[in-house]
This record gives structure tokens, sequence and C-alpha cells, in this order.
């Protein structure tokens, strides 16, 4: 940032360093100062990680909340801590009896033989509290992903099981993720007071685990180990159910075979959405394919796009006016620094050797670079193109994008999820069976709704592509 910022000629100064950006030293300084802070990012990790480790060893909760416990903080009375308060020396926990029910009844259902989506159902349907919900869904209520990760947990037998994972950051996406560390890096403490559920009824839990998983690992590519297939499911992540604004997901079938199907996670594994249509995904991507590739070959739509970008040009010209009359005076501004600077020249030659001249020399030559910099910046455009020219430049690259969607299917997914955003799927019933109707995100069906056969008798779309209807 700071290089970018210098380029264009602006400055960044560090108060608390003392360093403006724009002085000869100042990279040498935050290339330093940079280093120093970046060892102490690494050294304060250390030390929370390890004043973590001081807290678990102790019989303490290192952190964060967990479903039929509440965390009870440890204060110490002869110490003050903020805003007046007694300060924290620790955080215990206490099971929390109408949680640790829950929790009970969870594994009896599981070991039982219950799968976890009748489980989910089951606890929504009662009108059981769940925990709430993760960033990413705006519904709370209970899912077989929750349910899962509990039944595995060894808090609930009364061992505290910590650092299984470590965060670090990707530096290709800038995003944290959790990598799991080696078992023999993990600290297992027994806290016999947090139990809730017993040995026995723990070890039938986990039989049944271990049971489900050997019978299903063989046909089970899921997960991490995501198919060839499922990588090329171009509209995975961008269809929304209207009924309760999830995801729509995969949620049955294989495939290898072609004949896996989307619907609403929140009705299929949850109980809690009255969206039970589902459909086949390549009947889903024929069918919006095929709108597509209608809305790009449609010649009103090729001259809506040809009106905008005129006035997208329009506008960047009128933008390289006004940076032609800002050039004209940043090149005579140089012009005068110019003459000025030989000026100081020729009396240095005149004077000789004079601090206060060469100073003043140095300063010009300074504002003299900087000019130049920002001189650089304004590149010239060639924009001698006629109308006919446009408006082939955009029929060649329609066709492209037409062979795209058929061709490269990993390439179709970025584009798609580019300029798509959300598709809106409402369930509706028809005389003739269930569709969707899909609208909202894509620019080119932004202002339409088009109905999608949800049955897997697919009929063909019609020329006029008469399925489409305005939303007002």
């Amino acid at each position: 940032m700071v290089e970018t910022f210098k380029f264009y000629g602006v400055g960044v100064t560090f108060v608390s360093q003392g360093i403006d950006t724009l002085d000869k030293t100042a990279r040498q300084l935050v290339t330093l100062n940079g280093m120093m802070d970046e060892q102490f990012l690494v050294g304060l990790a250390d030390k929370v990680h390890r004043g973590q480790e001081g807290r678990i060893l102790k019989g303490l909760n290192p952190g964060g909340k967990l479903y039929g416990y509440i965390n009870v903080p440890i204060l110490n009375l002869n110490r003050p801590g903020k805003y007046g308060r007694p300060a924290v020396d620790g955080v215990d926990q206490e099971i929390f009896r109408e949680q640790a029910e829950v929790v009970v009844r969870m594994f009896q259902m599981y070991a039982s033989g219950m799968g976890l989506a009748l489980i989910s159902k089951t606890l929504n349907a009662e009108g059981v509290p769940s925990p709430q919900p993760p960033k990413t869904r705006t519904m709370q209520a209970w899912g077989p992903s929750s349910i899962r990760e509990m039944l595995r947990n060894e808090r609930y037998r009364g061992v505290r099981v910590w650092n299984r994972t470590v965060k670090t950051r990707n530096p290709e996406t800038g995003r944290k993720v959790s990598k799991a560390r080696p078992r023999e890096e993990w600290e297992r403490v027994e806290v016999p007071k947090l139990r809730i559920v017993s040995e026995n009824l723990w070890n039938a839990v986990q039989a049944r685990i271990a049971n489900v998983n050997k019978g299903l690992s063989a046909a089970r590519l899921g997960g991490m180990n995501r198919t060839e297939g499922s990588r090329s499911y171009l509209f995975s992540g961008l269809l929304v159910c209207a009924e309760c604004k999830s995801r729509l997901v995969i949620i049955s079938g294989r495939g290898t075979r072609g004949y896996v199907r989307y619907g609403c996670p929140s009705h299929r594994y949850r109980g809690v959405c009255d969206n039970g249509v589902t459909i086949r995904q390549d009947r889903l991507e024929e069918q919006l394919l095929t709108a597509l590739e209608q809305r790009l070959a449609n010649p009103h739509m090729i001259e809506y796009v040809l009106v905008r970008f005129q006035e997208e040009l329009q506008k960047r010209l009128i933008d390289l006016q006004r940076q032609s009359y800002a050039l004209e005076g940043l090149v005579k501004e140089r012009s005068m620094l110019k003459i000025k600077a030989q000026r100081l020249v020729d009396a240095v030659s005149a004077a000789g050797h004079s601090s206060a001249l060469l100073s003043a020399l140095a300063a010009v030559e300074g504002q003299i670079a900087d000019l130049d910099r920002r001189i650089e910046t304004y590149k010239p455009m060639d924009v001698a193109a006629t109308v006919e020219e446009i408006r082939d430049f955009v029929y060649r690259n329609v066709m492209n994008l037409r062979d795209l969607l058929h061709d490269d299917a990993s390439k179709s997914k970025v584009f798609l999820a580019r300029h798509i955003g959300q598709l809106i799927m409402k369930p509706k019933q028809t005389p003739t069976g269930p569709v969707y109707e899909v609208s909202g995100g894509l620019d080119l069906l932004a202002r339409d709704v088009m109905q999608v056969v949800a049955r897997d008798g697919l009929e063909p779309p019609t020329p006029a592509f008469s399925g489409l209807r305005s939303t007002n």
C-alpha cells in the first residue's frame, strides 16, 4: 500500500514512529518497524496459546461456548479489572440442566437407530431451542451437521480436548482457515464434573458411528473429497430458497450417474421449511443455460448492451477530457520547475558550494520527480471506433460467452458466480406439476421471473421463451 500511494505522489505518515514515506530513508525505517511488529505479533500469539494451555491444565475453559454448559467467570475481588469491576482470573464451566437433558436425549435417539436428519426434524418440530446459527444461515434450527459434531464431542463424557486445530491465514485468499494438528499435540484433561453422558451411552453412540462410517466409506465421496462431477455444478452456491433463504444444496442422488437433485436443506434435514420441491441438477442447468442463451442471442439484449457500452464510453471520454486539462496544468508546472532548477544550478556554479542553494535544488528536483510520476499515470486511450465496430465487438463476445457456458464448466462456474450473485427459487404448484420461479441476481434476468420445470419430464423451451413474465 505504501508503494502504491508513493507511486501516485501520496505520502503516509506513521505518527508513533515519526516516519514520512516521502522521505528518502523511509523505506528502510518502514521495513525495520514492520519486522519488529511482525515479531511482536508472533510472540503475542505464542503467549496467548501458552496462557490457554495453562487454563486447560487447571481444568478451566480456555475460551468459547458449548451447548449444554454455561461459562462462569472466576472473579478476583482483591484485584481490580476494567470499568471498576473485579479482575477475571479464569473462566469455569457448569452444566446447564435444560440443555443437558436435550444432549442426553440426542445421544439416546442416535443410539436407538435414528438418523441425524430425523433427530433434527424431531427437535425442530418440538420447538427445542437450538444453538445460535452460523453467519451463513439466518434461520435458527437444529441441523445434522451440528448434531454430528456434538455426538463426537468428548466434553459431554467429561474430557476436555484442546489444541486439535490451529487457525492460519491462507496467503492466496486472505481468509483464516482451521487446520488439524497432529494427535500427539492434543491436550486431554479429565473434567468429571462436566460429564453429561454416561460412559455406556457414549460407547454405544461411538460404536454406531463407526458402524455407519464403515458401511458408507466406500461410496461416500462428499465433504472434503468432492467428486469431479460436483466441481462442475454450475449453479451450486447461487440458488436460494425463497421460503427460508437457505441455499439449495444437493440432497440426494449420486454424482457419477448425473441424477443428483437440488433441494432445500432446511426442509430435508431440519424440517423447518415447507419447500419440498426438488429438481435434478442436469434438468435445472439445461433450462437455465437455455434461458441465458436465448437472452444473449436476443437482438434487443444486444442493443441494450451496446447502448450501455456507449454510455460508459461517453463517460470515459469526459473523464479523459478532464484529465487532459489536469495534464496540461502538470506539464506547465513541470516546465516552470525545470526553469527554476536551471537557475539554481547556475547560481551554484557562480557562487560555489552553498548548503542553502543545494538544499533548494534538491527540493525542486524532488517536486519535478513527483510531477513525472503523476504525469505517467495519465495514459492516452485510443477510442477511435465506429458504432458498427462496437456492435461487432459485442456480438463476438456474446457468441464466445455461449461457447464458454457449454464447453468449459470450470470457467463457466467462475463467470456465473461473478455475475449472478443469487437466484431466488420460489416453489409453485401448477396443473402440470411443480415448478420453480427463478428471479433476481443475474442482470439478464433481473426484471423477470422464469419458470423451471421441477419434474423429470423436461418440456422443450419455446422459441419465444414464453415462460418469462414481468414481476412488477
